[in-house]
């Protein structure tokens, strides 16, 4: 067992800086089957001046959008080589902000941004230490102001392409990983100035999805039909079953940070739309949850919606929020199954509180991941939410065990009555997905 390699990468004009490249005509560097780089911008390593690491992706509530992923990395300095003013660096006018930076962990991928701030602290002793502050791709699209334009009727997936097709965003095609999504959306007009991320996140809350950009780089939209992959060769337990990795901490939540009770839904140029769940409110008082401005085609759909919310929150919330490991302590193979995990993997968790009673085991969504990384040692969080919102499978093991809590999914078009007074053959007991 040893602490797996990070690794960090900065997008560089390998012509300008201390590399390598191909070099036509030249006995070495020039051959046609060599492994030197051409010329232009390429990831190159500068590992061996790193510090630490720390990497903070998703987010860490059901109901709260996905925040931009961030990265810190901490570079010794004392040779000035990251110093902006210092001409004599090999990356001068090319450590800046905006470069693209890639870090990796046994060769995974685990962040993908841009560098977003460079600070430099000069210390006694000739020391010195860059510190980059690395943003993902929604610093991008955070950045970028759409002009007027009109859109038609159509799916959040179709809608999310039509902005990101804007000439004033233009985001790679390679770049995308979109679901259709189920929820149609009204036509609308968008005003010169609007902020892109801002009214994608708008077209998320609308399906309901999940709007984030992935660990490669890819801005990834999850429909509210896509079921997550349940990754079936990993499990979370504290009774050493099969494919078992051991957590060091492990934190329950059963409050109130996601109780509602009465759920008000208003749509672009329609009515506010109530739902109420007497009971909870007689029981907790009136926790209010509102959304305003979505992007449904009907104040229906948007009724739809309220309903099922106050449906799926108005009881307070048991579930695992986090688990926190060492990988330094871990096998290899234990360290690529964390390092493979993504934001919207499902998992299996296992725990025995202080060793009294029968366990606790169920599955949960992974909703953030973060990393703190040192020169002997790796830690990593990751935060979960429930499996509440997803279609039932029948046969499923997952998503369709009849006492599990896993909606039945219907036609977007059904009414609300259709969906909760549902009773299929099966006599299923859960409530459906709108």
């Amino acid at each position: 067992m040893s602490v797996p390699e990070t690794r960090v990468y900065v997008l560089f004009n390998i012509e300008l800086v201390d590399v390598e490249f191909f070099t036509l005509n030249d006995a070495t560097k020039g051959l046609l089957n060599g492994t030197y780089p051409l010329g232009g911008d390429a990831l190159v390593d500068v590992t061996q001046f790193v510090q630490s690491v720390s990497i903070d992706r998703g987010k860490s509530r059901e109901l709260d959008r996905f925040a931009a992923g961030n990265a810190t990395v901490v570079f010794h300095n004392d040779n000035r080589w990251f110093d902006p003013f210092y001409t004599a660096s090999p990356y001068y006018q090319q450590f800046e902000p905006r470069r693209k930076v890639v870090i990796t962990t046994n060769g995974l991928v685990q962040f993908t941004g841009f560098i977003d701030d460079i600070d430099i602290s000069y210390q006694l002793g000739n020391k010195s230490f860059a510190r980059i502050s690395c943003v993902d791709g929604f610093i991008q699209l955070s950045s970028a102001q759409l002009e007027s334009f009109t859109n038609v009727e159509q799916l959040p997936g179709a809608r999310i392409t039509a902005i990101l097709n804007r000439p004033e965003v233009n985001w790679p095609l390679a770049d995308r990983n979109l679901d259709t999504g189920v929820q149609l959306l009204q036509d609308d007009t968008v005003q010169t100035g609007t902020n892109a991320l801002s009214y994608l996140q708008t077209v998320e809350q609308s399906e309901p999805g999940s709007l984030f950009i992935a660990k490669d780089g890819k801005l990834t939209f999850k429909d509210r039909v896509n079921t997550p992959p349940v990754i079936e060769d990993v499990a979370f337990t504290d009774d050493g079953s099969v494919n078992s990795i051991a957590y060091n901490n492990i934190e329950v939540v059963y409050g109130s940070e996601n109780l509602y009770n009465r759920v008000v839904i208003t749509r672009v140029g329609g009515t506010a739309q109530v739902a109420d769940d007497v009971a909870s409110q007689a029981l907790y008082g009136i926790q209010s949850l509102s959304q305003d401005n979505l992007l449904m085609n009907s104040d229906e759909n948007a009724l739809v919606l309220a309903e099922y919310l106050v449906d799926q929150y108005s009881t307070p919330e048991l579930r695992f929020s986090t688990l926190s490991f060492t990988l330094h302590d871990k096998t290899e193979a234990e360290q690529n199954k964390i390092l493979n995990l993504e934001i919207n993997d499902a998992v299996r968790i296992a725990f025995t509180p202080n060793n009294i009673g029968d366990p606790i085991s169920e599955y949960a969504l992974i909703t953030g991941i973060k990393h703190r990384v040192g020169i002997d040692q790796h830690y990593v969080d990751i935060n979960f939410g429930e499996i509440t919102n997803f279609p039932f499978i029948l046969d499923d093991a997952v998503y369709g065990v009849l006492s599990g809590n896993v909606p039945v999914y219907s036609s977007p078009t059904a009414t609300y009555d259709e969906v909760v007074n549902y009773e299929g053959e099966l006599n299923e007991t859960y409530p459906l997905a709108f």
